[in-house]
């Protein structure tokens, strides 16, 4: 028999026997499997159940050149994919690298421009008036280059995105929030960490943020949950849609962390950071959220684990 020639066969044999027993034009492909000849060499098979007449056949194929061109073709694909995705996650520890540092920038110059502006009030000299002229038009024009910087970068960033404007209206949140899962998934798989999403997509929401920026931010955050959850345990992603926000929490099963830390964890970039890569990550959410009128924040949780949450403002505009 078929079955005792081929275990592969087999359990094909099952959805075959629902193909003929529907009869008509149905049919049903296995899918190519390997199988040893009579000398031990590979062969490429492909088996189709159908139904002519009244009779129900299983035809074989034996696929040949177009076979492994098919493979070959998909393998590149594979190995297209993977280099892309390294190449955008090099480009997304870059920008937010640059727009942490021209953070930090931005707020040192904002101190020493006011600093300067305070002491030409005071009774100085003609020259050490015009020294501090000159001393504050130079720390403006470093200011306004810092900006240029980034708004060139984020150009950049939107052309190889294909950035089309959407930032105006807003970032789909569905759309978003499934770009960043499908991002994580691999990660969260290594690890055998589940997650967990209740009752998402509820309806579509715009979200008041560059599409690109709402993306990485998730996934920023569903990395440092993955980071901070034991291995096989669990992270729940609960989303609250609120009259003007949208209130999204991300609770991991790791060490509790306390109440000081909590206050802290967002505060003014650290270097010394025993984890500068997850502190980066969270600095850069709260610079962006921040900047689209949002809150970031985290507790832990009475019963274990930790509560990091995020409340992003819906574009008024019209999904």
């Amino acid at each position: 028999p078929v079955a005792e020639a081929s275990p592969f066969l087999e359990n094909f044999l099952i959805d075959a026997g629902e193909c003929w027993d529907k009869g008509g034009t149905e049919r049903v492909k296995s899918g190519p499997w390997v199988e040893q000849d009579g000398n031990g060499a590979e062969i490429q098979l492909e088996a189709t159940a159908m139904t002519a007449g009244h009779q129900s056949l299983l035809l074989l194929e034996r696929l040949g050149d177009a076979f492994e061109a098919k493979k070959s073709v998909l393998q590149r694909a594979r190995e297209t994919v993977i280099a892309h995705q390294r190449l955008n996650s090099e480009i997304q520890k870059k920008e937010i690298l640059l727009h942490c540092v021209a953070d930090e920038m931005t707020a040192a110059l904002a101190n020493i421009i006011t600093s300067l502006r305070l002491m030409e009030q005071e009774d100085n000299g003609p020259r050490t008036k015009l020294l501090l002229g000159l001393a504050n038009r130079a720390t403006q024009e470093q200011q306004t280059l810092i900006h240029r910087i980034l708004g060139v970068f984020e150009e950049e960033l939107r052309g190889v995105y294909g950035g089309n404007g959407e930032t105006q209206s807003g970032g789909d949140w569905e759309t978003g929030f499934r770009g960043a899962l499908e991002s994580v998934a691999p990660i969260y798989a290594e690890k055998g960490v589940g997650l967990d999403v209740p009752g998402a997509g509820a309806r579509p929401i715009k979200i008041h943020l560059d599409p690109v920026q709402l993306e990485r931010i998730l996934v920023n955050l569903l990395e440092n949950a993955l980071e901070r959850s034991p291995d096989r345990g669990a992270v729940v992603v609960r989303t609250e849609e609120e009259k003007e926000s949208l209130l999204v929490s991300f609770e991991d099963a790791g060490p509790m962390l306390s109440s000081e830390v909590c206050d802290s964890l967002f505060a003014k970039f650290d270097p010394s950071n025993k984890t500068p890569a997850a502190a980066l990550r969270l600095h850069f959410c709260r610079i962006v959220i921040e900047n689209s009128g949002g809150e970031i924040g985290c507790a832990p949780l009475p019963a274990g684990g930790n509560r990091f949450w995020i409340r992003l403002t819906q574009s008024s505009a019209t999904p």
